[in-house]
């Protein structure tokens, strides 16, 4: 049995992002896991075929307006067989074998494209079983779906396509990304970078994943896999590596020896919440011309409520070091809450999103009129504080006393 490929075909492209199960077999439409109704007014789930031709980048009806069924008689609601539905063979392949033939003409033209041919007989088939249970569907949505232009996930994206911006994530392709830990923030980037046609994605963290990861990042592991402690590298690779292809994993921690684990990139997260590592790695991104955004977090406990900020540090490819490095907090020898392992998983979230939303920004995929080097988000006023490095003179003037940031307090970790 063999399965052509249907990215070009325009009409195609429609049924897969309505979510129909559909394939090409030995030269037929396939359209699977299409709810009908049987004589004994039961809903069960057959399968449409027609014959189809390839011609240039679309294929071609190999019939006219008839259609071929597989399952028993399709009847309606009342378990009465359909008129339009007369018995008769058609063989796909050794494995595949229709049994009905349907034949209804919508007019003079018939059916004007293969599309509507489609859903119009997916339609009469479905409405009948559909008033007997309305949670059947015609369009499953996560069956078998080929990726359109070798796309790397390892299933059609279907929320880009409907929603038209194609054309608009092209930006992504081609990206090779690179996400410095995994604990909490960089899991949450992890999890929106993998939803893009990036082309890579290197996640490099030394540590394993442990019960207090799994209470501050995306998804919920079982019990049975926190008690093997996978390498976060590895649990991650394997999460995402379920829709995304391309992820590959470094289980080791940042130093001046590795530090060529990043020259391949085209884009930095880094989301360590060491940083003592952080002024080497950001001055050798600098010298490559390899952008980034760094992050970081500071919760303190003041009269048994939390308040803190949340920090993002984006450098374009012609930053200057010194710029970049000032706004990188270093590591600090007071009191840090942080240490007490005050996270909580909607701030690692929101830490994540304002990242990924400044990336995107920068790769213009979203409109950008602030195009800020440093953003910080305070808790305790709901208020994103914009700077580029041309204000560092005037920085914190919008923050709230005792924040530390950029002093190396609370604030610089992730």
């Amino acid at each position: 049995m063999s399965t052509a490929p249907l990215g070009p075909d325009a009409d195609l492209r429609r049924l897969l992002d309505d979510g129909h199960d559909i394939s090409v077999i030995d030269g037929h439409l396939v359209v699977k896991r299409v709810p009908y109704v049987t004589t004994d007014k039961v809903v069960a789930y057959g399968f449409l075929a027609y014959p189809v031709t390839v011609s240039g980048d679309s294929i071609v009806s190999g019939t006219d307006h008839r259609i071929w069924f597989g399952g028993s008689a399709p009847c309606n609601e009342v378990g009465n067989p359909f008129a339009f539905a007369n018995a008769e063979t058609l063989t796909i392949s050794p494995d595949l074998t229709a049994n009905f033939m349907l034949s209804s003409k919508p007019g003079p033209q018939g059916y004007p494209s293969e599309y509507e041919k489609v859903t119009a007989y997916v339609r009469m088939l479905t409405h009948p079983a559909m008033a007997l249970d309305a949670a059947v569907t015609a369009t499953p949505g996560a069956a078998w779906q080929q990726v359109e232009g070798d796309l790397p996930f390892r299933y059609r994206d279907t929320a880009t396509t409907r929603a038209g911006l194609s054309v608009i994530a092209q930006v992504f392709l081609g990206q090779r990304i690179v996400i410095i830990g995994l604990g909490g923030t960089g899991a949450y980037i992890l999890d929106q970078v993998a939803k893009t046609p990036v082309a890579s994605i290197l996640l490099v963290d030394g540590d394993v994943f442990d019960n207090h990861n799994a209470f501050r990042a995306p998804g919920a592991p079982t019990l049975e896999q926190l008690r093997e402690r996978p390498a976060k590298v590895t649990y991650f690779a394997d999460v995402y590596g379920r829709m995304h292809t391309g992820i590959d994993s470094e289980q080791t921690y940042l130093d001046d020896d590795n530090l060529n684990l990043l020259d391949d990139a085209t884009f930095v997260f880094v989301a360590m919440d060491d940083a003592t590592m952080k002024p080497a790695i950001a001055t050798h991104l600098l010298e490559r011309n390899i952008p980034f955004i760094d992050v970081g977090m500071g919760i303190e406990e003041i009269d048994s409520k939390l308040s803190g900020l949340l920090r993002m540090v984006f450098a374009g490819p012609d930053a200057n070091v010194e710029d970049a490095l000032a706004r990188i907090p270093k590591p600090a020898e007071e009191r840090d809450d942080y240490g007490r392992n005050i996270q909580v998983a909607d701030l690692n979230a929101l830490n994540a999103v304002l990242a990924i939303g400044r990336w995107k920004r920068h790769l213009g995929f979203y409109a950008d009129a602030t195009s800020e080097d440093f953003a910080t988000y305070s808790m305790f006023t709901n208020h994103v504080t914009n700077e580029t490095a041309a204000e560092e003179d005037n920085a914190l003037h919008e923050i709230q006393p005792g924040s530390h940031v950029g002093t190396g307090g609370p604030v610089s970790a992730a």
